[in-house]
C-alpha cells in the first residue's frame, strides 16, 4: 500500500491532508501558495488543511509574511496521531459501556418478565453451543434452585464463565455434582482454577471419557442440556450442538444415569494434584 493510502486508511488523514503532509516531508518547508503549486492541492483548501494537520500534531508553524509550515519529524508526528487515536477510541469505548450497561438494564427487566413465559411453553430448544449457548447455560446454572448433575465428555477445561456461575450457584447453597476427566492437556493454571472451584464446594468425581457415553447438564430434576460432538470433518459447518428439553421424565432417566456413572468414578482431587505435580516437576 502507498504511503498516503496507509495515512488515508490507517490513520484517518483525508488526501489533501495525506498529500500535503508528504509533500513537506519531501520538499521541506513551504508558504502556503508553495504547498499549493507543489501538492495540487486547491489554493482556497490549503489553510484548512494545514490548519487541521497542525491540529494532529503533525506540523510546526513559523511565523512571518507568508507563514512557513515545515512537517513535524515523522517518529513524534505520527506518535502524536496514534494518542490522538488512542484517545479516541477510549472516548468511544467508555461512551459504548455507558451506553451498553444502560441497555442492557432496560432489556434484562423485559428479558426477566418474559423468559419463564417462553420456557414454560417450549419443551425443545435446539441451539449451536457457542457463545450465546455458553451465556444461557451459565444463566440456568445461576438460576436452578436445588441440585446440578454434569456429566462431561469435554476433555478441554471448561469456559471461564461457567466456572464462575458454578461458584455463584455454590455461593448460594445448591449442589453441583460433575463426573468427567481431565488430562495432561489442561495448562498448570486450568488446574489451579478447577481446584479452585472444587474447593468451593462442587463434588467432582473422575471418570474417563470412555466411560461417559452421553454428555449432558440436568437441573433439578427437571430441565436437560444434551450436548452432541462435533459433526465429521467431512460435514460443513463443523459445530457442537445442543439440545434443551424441558421433560422430566427423561431428566429422571438420566438423573438416574448419572448416578451409575457416580458410582463408578474416583475422587477428583487425588488425580488433579497428581497432574499438578507432574507439571510443577516438569518446570523445575
Amino acid at each position: 500500500m502507498r504511503v498516503a493510502g496507509i495515512l488515508n486508511e490507517q490513520l484517518g488523514l483525508t488526501p489533501y491532508e495525506s498529500r500535503a503532509y508528504v509533500s513537506l516531508l519531501t520538499h521541506g518547508p513551504m508558504s502556503p501558495s508553495e504547498l499549493a503549486r507543489k501538492s495540487g492541492i486547491p489554493r482556497p483548501r490549503t489553510y484548512d488543511v494545514l490548519r487541521s494537520l497542525m491540529e494532529r500534531g503533525l506540523l510546526m508553524e513559523q511565523s512571518g509574511r507568508p507563514s512557513v509550515y515545515a512537517a513535524v519529524e515523522p517518529a513524534q508526528g505520527l506518535k502524536n496521531i496514534l494518542v490522538r487515536i488512542e484517545m479516541e477510541t477510549l472516548r468511544q469505548l467508555e461512551s459504548k459501556r455507558q451506553a451498553t450497561e444502560k441497555l442492557t438494564e432496560t432489556l434484562s427487566q423485559m428479558y426477566e418478565k418474559s423468559k419463564s413465559l417462553k420456557v414454560e411453553k417450549s419443551k425443545v430448544w435446539f441451539t449451536r453451543r457457542d457463545a450465546a449457548f455458553i451465556a444461557i447455560y451459565c444463566e440456568a446454572i445461576r438460576s436452578y434452585r436445588k441440585e446440578l448433575l454434569v456429566a462431561s465428555r469435554d476433555p478441554n477445561v471448561p469456559e471461564r464463565e461457567i466456572l464462575e456461575a458454578v461458584e455463584f450457584a455454590l455461593r448460594n447453597g445448591r449442589s453441583v455434582r460433575v463426573v468427567r476427566e481431565i488430562t495432561d492437556s489442561w495448562t498448570l493454571e486450568d488446574l489451579e482454577r478447577y481446584e479452585q472451584v472444587i474447593g468451593a464446594g462442587s463434588q467432582v468425581r473422575y471418570l474417563e471419557i470412555a466411560e461417559i457415553p452421553l454428555r449432558f447438564s440436568v437441573f433439578d430434576r427437571k430441565d436437560v442440556i444434551l450436548v452432541f460432538p462435533p459433526r465429521p470433518k467431512t460435514a460443513a459447518p463443523q459445530t457442537i450442538e445442543a439440545l434443551w428439553l424441558r421433560i422430566p421424565s427423561l431428566a429422571k432417566i438420566l438423573s438416574k444415569h448419572f448416578e451409575e456413572l457416580w458410582a463408578r468414578s474416583k475422587p477428583m482431587l487425588p488425580i488433579l494434584k497428581k497432574i499438578k505435580e507432574k507439571k510443577h516437576s516438569g518446570r523445575s
